[in-house]
């Protein structure tokens, strides 16, 4: 089965997760009757979620120490992984380039959801896709596993694609306008609607992604 597929069987203790971190600001905010709609509330908990599973999936889980040298543990230059991918996995887009792809998808379509300043100029959700990922490799390297500048550019990737989900959905629901009473006081049902569909949209795309790339012997990109 695919990365994905295990993962969301860890989905429960994620969101009663995120509901215990997120619940308390909220009461607040609304106990000082501040206005904050519910498709909002559902944005930022479902970013909290997000960041959770990240955590868990890239650091907890299936967690191994490698014995490997330092020298062969670091791998900054780019391109060994998308070679060996195409010459041996079958496809470009198969196995843990598939994955890291999908990995930063949600991310890249959740951030300007959440955060209005990042709804202009696509290259701001993109940079930090970018500078969590070589976070992340950097922490994984200290950690006893291999940092990889391939999973950057994959992670950033799906940045990417992610945000261009949202460029879609915000289009498709006559662009960032029907968001924007969403995110405050006098939103409307029309306007949770849509950004209701844009959240499963943005959710359920690189989760169907990944699991069609699992089913096909060759990944959804096969190189002959």
């Amino acid at each position: 089965m695919s990365y994905l597929h295990d993962a969301i069987l860890f989905l429960p203790m994620i969101a009663v997760a995120a509901a215990v971190v997120y619940l308390p600001p909220a009461l607040l905010l609304h106990r000082r009757k501040k206005p904050y709609p519910f498709i909002r509330h559902l944005c930022s908990y479902l970013l909290i979620g997000y960041f959770f599973a990240l955590i868990y999936v890239t650091f907890f889980w299936a967690v191994t120490r490698n014995d490997l040298p330092v020298s062969e543990r670091l791998h900054p230059f780019p391109g060994d992984s998308f070679l060996y991918a195409m010459q041996y996995d079958g496809g470009l887009w198969s196995s843990q380039i598939m994955w890291n792809v999908c990995l930063f998808m949600p991310l890249g379509g959740l951030l300007p959801c959440v955060f209005a300043p990042l709804r202009k100029g696509a290259w701001k959700t993109v940079l930090l896709c970018l500078a969590l990922s070589f976070c992340i490799e950097f922490v994984q390297f200290f950690i006893g596993r291999v940092a990889d500048m391939d999973d950057v550019l994959s992670n950033t990737l799906g940045g990417v694609f992610g945000r261009a989900l949202y460029t879609v959905a915000a289009w498709a629901f006559k662009k960032v306008k029907v968001f924007s009473p969403v995110l405050t006081d006098h939103a409307k049902t029309p306007g949770h609607i849509a950004a209701i569909l844009a959240m499963v949209l943005i959710l359920l795309v690189p989760t169907v992604l990944d699991l069609v790339n699992a089913a096909l012997p060759n990944g959804l990109i096969p190189i002959a």
